[in-house]
């Protein structure tokens, strides 16, 4: 067999991802066409379709069922150990994938502020919503309520130990921030608040009093729905 690489040009010409989105616009190209827009060769033995296709089939029923934004729980190591991805290719999909999220999480600041419960929900459902561990996140206000950030302060079993007020007014001291949004997720999908989240939530809100930082809410994502102590009368 020839040692060579299967590039886009390999493909007969109606089937090249390129000529295909400059003819008809990326909305016609499938999510194996864009990945193989992006990594632009295959293997010795699959065009680069080809590749990006068994790219996305590697994640089985991951991938039936959250579809492309299942690639934003991938790491580095995850895409190396496919068959066919080299360093290369795998930061070439971690820089579009990270691109991607940038993208969508800037554009969604802008549309919403960080004194609606619903915004907030809105804002990270997506992201949120299929998360297998918890984790937990704070949200970042101005003194307009405006959200300057999200950032993780913890991934895994949420308790009192993991969730430090040390840890989550850090961040809001280094952003500046003037007040702050808790979020976490529920991966059972109920967002309903546990015994747990309600003496987080009261410790972190006594520790911003003393700080002069305000606890506004109390998130929790769960599948498709959120739950909010501010909402329910809890904060």
């Amino acid at each position: 067999m020839e040692n060579k690489n299967y590039r886009i040009k390999d493909l007969p010409f109606e089937d090249r991802p390129q000529e295909k989105l400059l003819k008809l616009g990326p909305q016609y190209l499938s999510n194996a066409e864009l990945i193989a827009l992006i990594i632009r060769t295959g293997t010795r033995t699959k065009t680069s379709v080809e590749l990006s296709q068994e790219i996305l089939n590697s994640f089985g029923e991951g991938y039936k069922e959250q579809g492309i934004s299942l690639l934003k729980q991938k790491s580095v190591k995850d895409f190396l150990q496919i068959k066919g991805v080299g360093v290369a290719k795998a930061t070439m999909l971690m820089a579009a994938i990270t691109l991607a999220d940038r993208m969508n999480s800037e554009s969604v600041f802008k549309r919403n502020k960080g004194d609606s419960p619903q915004g907030i929900a809105k804002m990270v459902m997506q992201d949120m919503k299929d998360l297998t561990v918890e984790e937990f996140r704070i949200v970042l206000l101005n003194t307009k309520k405006e959200v300057i950030a999200i950032k993780t302060v913890s991934k895994g079993i949420l308790d009192s130990t993991v969730v430090h007020p040390r840890e989550v007014f850090k961040i809001a001291i280094d952003y500046s921030a003037h007040s702050v949004v808790l979020l976490h997720n529920h991966p059972s999908g109920d967002p309903k608040a546990s015994g747990e989240d309600i003496n987080i939530t009261r410790r972190l809100s006594q520790s911003g009093a003393l700080l002069g930082i305000e606890v506004v809410d109390h998130i929790i994502i769960g599948d498709r729905e959120y739950f909010s102590f501010r909402e329910q009368g809890l904060l």
